[in-house]
């Protein structure tokens, strides 16, 4: 083999058994020529350490795991060789190029290779030279509070563009509005060193509402974070927008989250209201409130509980403590909601202000 297929010592450990190689003293030379099969990659490993020290470099990481890209021909060459040879039961080429390159990422990094979820996962391409990291994502749990009216809750495609990217927008595919999404997710790409932030709401509200209280929660996943050893404040005041109890989850919640509102509602009335009509609202305690919609889900909610105060002659507040996904708005006004208010004091009703106290979940 040794004469017609020059071997790498790294190969020559793979293919040739311990007992032949030691008798044989021509597997005990190495060729001066290129290795056969891998053509003396493993001489490159340093170099391409080189290369991962100086991109892993900003990140914080304690674990890592690896996969590798090689031109196909390797492969080729070494399964012909097993082939030819009928050598069954060894490593093949690519892991024991893994191996030994994990090895040196360890000893220059301090840090530990695993195979389940890894703080980093590094992609080697030997045929370019390259390598991609990609970070295990953040997820934090939290809660929201709106200070003020006219900030929306998401933020919005730029219109110009549909969300693409353009001149309008400096290519960011959103419009230049103040929101709750944008305060958040620039608080986290900036905390963690992350281009990216995904946002899981619970529940929602528009841009004339207040959330007061203990806030609205919500799950945020940083994507791709280089600095993940950053501590944490269980709260934070970002302005017109506050943030508490923060915490890091080891992993998001799947699925929807139920959740239950205290919810303030003033409503104006078309035609003037008394105390005794605003009497009839008493039966929506522990009511169901159905969407007749044919594009909904038909989902009962509940309404837990009601109060209402007369304020002038067409005007009255309304508090509730409702199910979380209930469009109040529409429950206010005629609408595909059975019951609603309009309908129930026969009386056209408009929500004109909205406001959650609590959230709670």
């Amino acid at each position: 083999m040794e004469k017609n297929y020059p071997l790498c010592k790294h190969c020559e450990r793979r293919l040739v058994p311990k007992s032949i190689a030691k008798n044989n003293s021509k597997f005990n030379k190495f060729s001066k020529s290129k290795c056969y099969i891998c053509k003396d990659i493993f001489e490159t490993l340093d170099s391409m350490l080189f290369n991962i020290y100086e991109k892993t470099s900003n990140f914080d990481f304690k674990t890592f795991n690896l996969g590798l890209t090689l031109k196909h021909s390797y492969l080729e060459r070494d399964d012909y060789l097993k082939s030819k040879f009928k050598i069954k039961g060894i490593e093949n080429l690519k892991f024991s190029i893994s191996n030994e390159l994990a090895k040196k990422i360890v000893k220059k990094t301090k840090s530990k290779k695993v195979s389940d979820h890894p703080d980093i996962f590094l992609q080697i391409n030997f045929k370019d030279e390259s390598c991609k990291i990609r970070s295990k994502p953040i997820f934090v749990y939290g809660r929201y509070n709106k200070k003020i009216r006219k900030i929306s809750q998401k933020l919005k495609s730029c219109e110009k563009c549909n969300g693409i990217g353009c001149h309008n927008c400096n290519f960011t595919g959103l419009e230049n509005i103040e929101s709750v999404e944008g305060k958040i997710s620039s608080f986290f790409k900036k905390k963690f060193d992350s281009a990216q932030v995904q946002i899981n709401w619970i529940g929602g509200e528009d841009q004339s509402s207040l959330v007061l209280g203990n806030g609205r929660p919500f799950f945020a996943k940083i994507l791709n974070p280089k600095k993940r050893n950053r501590f944490l404040q269980k709260s934070s005041n970002l302005d017109t927008v506050s943030l508490s109890e923060l915490r890091k989850l080891s992993v998001q919640p799947k699925g929807s989250v139920p959740f239950k509102s205290e919810v303030s509602i003033t409503v104006d009335t078309k035609n003037s209201i008394s105390s005794h009509t605003l009497k009839k609202l008493s039966i929506l305690k522990n009511a169901e409130i159905i969407n007749n919609s044919k594009d909904k889900k038909n989902t009962p909610k509940r309404i837990y509980d009601i109060h209402y105060k007369k304020l002038g002659k067409t005007t009255f507040v309304l508090d509730l403590f409702v199910d979380g996904g209930i469009p109040l708005k529409s429950f206010i006004q005629n609408s595909d909601l059975t019951p609603n208010i309009s309908e129930l004091l026969e009386n056209p009703c408009l929500c004109t202000k909205l406001d959650f106290k609590n959230i709670i979940v």
